[in-house]
């Protein structure tokens, strides 16, 4: 276990309020690529071969290789996680203001994707254990209009999907898994995006698999991958003139392409780093007060990011905690909002509310979630990686420690 640096400064002298930060600049958490990425890259310029509709070579050989590493027949590439999202709800074919079941802690695109879609999502509490989406308020959501469930895996930390899967089933229900945040993740013994008819995962940023931006579905259907891979081409076939339906333009580039499949052989060695330096950490934090999720048997965390949960009594200052911890030049957000926070959605603004009869539009108070919003309030989101290694996880646990000591020593119980 790495020795945590501590930092020269009291408790009380936080970088926030004119200290000295525990780490002098913030490294960032950007991705790694090899030489050998960057030579491929550097030959594909020299071709000039950019992009192409449809997908390119680059991008059709990361295709086929993310299918297998999943075990899937088919994968299509698109620009963003976002985009595949949409293709996924939306190839799915699914009657307009259909019913989708999705957590509470969900990343905005998981709900407006499926109302681009003409989907009604249906917000979904969450376990107060693992803080993973609710089999039993799917339960008590389900209606007559539900025809879809989407499990979001979120920061790596997965859903009970032996649970969801039998639910699924039990009801005739489509099972699309948003894996946005947990590639390679483990749920109940097998790879999360292996579960449902489908699983789209986003490769941007600091994801375990980045490339800048872009997206990527996977599924054993054909006809579904066909229709995917159609959408996101203006709505074409493969005749130039064969414009079948209103489609999007969400092809991914070739440089992409090349990046995501050298990404991908790095994967298992990403995770396990993640892994380790998430472990230290919570070691290293075991006695400030933050709560750390329960990872079921059988499971695994991605580790996305490391989210924890700051005391119930300093749950009013979470964003003061966050924004005193990122002054001491680390990384630390909070957590994305309860869908319910999200004030278009609860207001129902987009225009696509106004076409679902009044008897059926859904219930977006807060209050239809209250574990979500007890949870939520409290959780902040560690960064431990893309490019963090021991020493910065050593300097991120000596800030943390710095200012959870100042909050709770300010703040007793």
């Amino acid at each position: 276990m790495t020795t945590p640096i501590t930092p020269k400064q009291t408790p009380a002298e936080l970088a926030v309020h004119g200290g000295a930060p525990t780490r002098l600049t913030k490294k960032p958490a950007n991705p790694v690529f090899s030489q050998e990425a960057k030579d491929e890259v550097v030959q594909l310029l020299d071709r000039g071969a950019l992009s192409a509709f449809y997908g390119g070579a680059e991008v059709r050989r990361f295709e086929t290789e993310y299918a297998r590493y999943f075990g899937r027949d088919y994968a299509t590439a698109a620009n963003s996680g976002t985009s595949a999202l949409h293709l996924a709800f939306a190839a799915v074919r699914l009657p307009e203001h259909s019913e989708v079941l999705v957590p509470a802690n969900a990343y905005v695109s998981a709900v407006s994707a499926l109302i681009q879609a003409e989907l009604i999502p249906v917000i979904v509490d969450l376990d107060p254990l693992t803080w993973s989406m609710s089999t039993e308020d799917c339960e008590r959501k389900l209606t007559e209009r539900t025809r879809m469930i989407v499990p979001v895996h979120m920061y790596g930390q997965t859903c009970p999907m032996n649970d969801l899967s039998a639910f699924a089933r039990e009801h005739d229900l489509v099972l699309i898994e948003d894996c946005g945040q947990s590639h390679g993740a483990m749920a109940d013994g097998r790879l999360t995006g292996t579960f449902g008819f489908a699983a789209a995962f986003s490769l941007c940023c600091r994801k375990h698999l980045a490339i800048g931006e872009g997206g990527i579905v996977i599924t054993d259907d054909k006809t579904y991958a066909d229709t995917m891979r159609s959408l996101a081409h203006k709505g074409k076939g493969e005749e130039w003139f064969d414009y079948r339906e209103m489609g999007y333009s969400y092809n991914l580039t070739e440089i992409q392409g090349v990046l995501g499949r050298h990404q991908l052989r790095k994967l298992g060695a990403e995770l396990e780093s993640r892994a380790t330096l998430a472990a230290g950490l919570r070691d290293q934090l075991a006695d400030t007060g933050l709560v750390f999720p329960v990872v079921r048997p059988g499971s695994t965390h991605a580790y996305f990011k490391q989210n924890a949960l700051v005391p119930q009594r300093l749950a009013p200052y979470r964003n003061e905690i966050v924004k005193a911890i990122r002054a001491e030049n680390v990384g630390c957000d909070p957590t994305h909002p309860c869908l319910m926070d999200i004030d278009w959605l609860q207001n129902q603004q987009p225009s696509f509310f106004r076409t679902i009869p009044a008897a059926a539009r859904p219930d977006y108070r807060p209050e239809t979630v209250p574990n979500a919003n007890a949870m939520l309030a409290r959780q902040i989101c560690i960064e431990v990686g893309p490019g963090l290694d021991a020493e910065d996880m050593s300097y991120t646990a000596a800030a943390i420690r710095k200012v959870m000591t100042y909050y709770n020593a300010r703040y007793v119980g």
